[in-house]
């Protein structure tokens, strides 16, 4: 059995959200759950899915297979900006 290799992405390099679920977040809640987010940075736009948690300071996304189910890839933490959030891969 084979699994799609994960788009390339910088660690540790912000990458602006621009989506979760469709729209544009409001709150680190939203990235609690299974969650598709759509991110911009110097890599490009990429699409993760993934299963995700939240509390008052972060909000943790761990990307897996393009399903959101499937194999774990990598993790990203996600904090508000300023203008709205951002997250970095580690």
């Amino acid at each position: 059995m084979t699994h799609p290799t994960a788009d390339p992405v910088v660690s540790a390099v912000p990458y602006q959200v621009l989506e979760v679920g469709g729209r544009a977040p409001a709150s680190l809640t939203d990235f609690a759950g299974t969650v598709t987010v759509r991110l911009r940075g110097r890599t490009g736009e990429h699409v993760v899915c993934g299963q995700g948690t939240a509390d008052t300071d972060a909000a943790v996304l761990q990307e897996k297979g393009s399903d959101g189910v499937g194999k774990d890839v990598r993790r990203w933490s996600v904090v508000a900006d300023g203008t709205g959030f951002v997250a970095r891969s580690s």
